[in-house]
């Protein structure tokens, strides 16, 4: 009973600071728009119009294929000037959800279940190390920037907590999250996702599986890329992504020493 009282009024908190300003106009929702249109719409979308869908018109019937796509963009929402850069990232996000969502769906069909995995992983990997490596570069030099210090938290202090939640960079993936506990010496962290933005952007009216969370492009666009491309091998940085399906949740792992 306690448990369900305390996830009430988490809930309910989360949903009052959501419709507050700070939460639609404050610095993390204009780092959260930029990003949205430069990593996910000018890098991330195309690599459902010029691979998977190339793929899907090899694989099946390309007028199918055409159908199904134009179909599923049919519920594109448009980004207008007058909407506030929240609802800029919401739109951008839910659109690249939904559409990646379906070519996923549509190619895990003609493919093994390891094949499929493989193309999709190894090419979100290959087109981050090509169009991203500025931002994997910066991502891998955490243990360079953390280095001589000798900061031991179990949890994060009010300074930490409140320069996390203002500028976040990687916000505009995961939407609001909590910094649950931090180590500069042995160079970890944990962050805590309470409503990932993957299964939250998108109305779950508009997807392909209407019924069920989008959780293809959850395991293999962002858990499966992200743990390919910060594994310790060309950085110190590691990832370990925990989605808690069929909830919203996830727990990001990160060790850089």
């Amino acid at each position: 009973m306690n448990d369900t009282l305390i996830a009430n009024d988490r809930h309910q908190a989360r949903a009052a600071f959501r419709s507050g300003w700070w939460y639609h106009w404050g610095p993390q929702a204009w780092i959260d728009m930029w990003m949205s249109k430069r990593m996910l719409v000018e890098r991330a979308m195309p690599i459902v119009t010029h691979t998977l869908l190339p793929i899907l018109r090899l694989s099946g019937d390309p007028e199918e294929v055409d159908e199904g796509f134009q179909a599923i963009k049919h519920h594109r929402e448009v980004v207008r000037w007058t909407d506030s850069p929240r609802e800029k990232w919401r739109k951008r996000y839910g659109n690249f959800v939904r559409e990646t969502e379906w070519a996923l769906l549509e190619l895990c069909r003609h493919f093994p279940r390891k094949q499929y995995e493989e193309i999709v992983i190894g090419t979100c990997v290959s087109t981050a190390r090509e169009t991203t490596a500025d931002f994997i570069e910066m991502m891998n030099s955490m243990s360079e920037k953390n280095k001589g210090k000798t900061d031991i938290r179990a949890e994060p202090g009010r300074v930490q907590k409140f320069i996390f939640d203002t500028f976040n960079p990687a916000g505009f993936l995961t939407g609001p999250a909590e910094m649950r506990d931090i180590n500069m010496v042995e160079g970890s962290m944990t962050m805590y996702v309470p409503d990932c933005a993957w299964h939250t952007c998108a109305a779950q009216n508009t997807l392909p599986l209407d019924d069920q969370l989008p959780a293809e492009g959850c395991q293999l666009i962002c858990k499966g890329a992200f743990e390919a491309l910060f594994n310790g091998e060309d950085g110190d940085l590691r990832m370990e992504f925990e989605p808690h399906l069929p909830e919203t949740s996830c727990t990001v792992r990160m060790r850089w020493k």
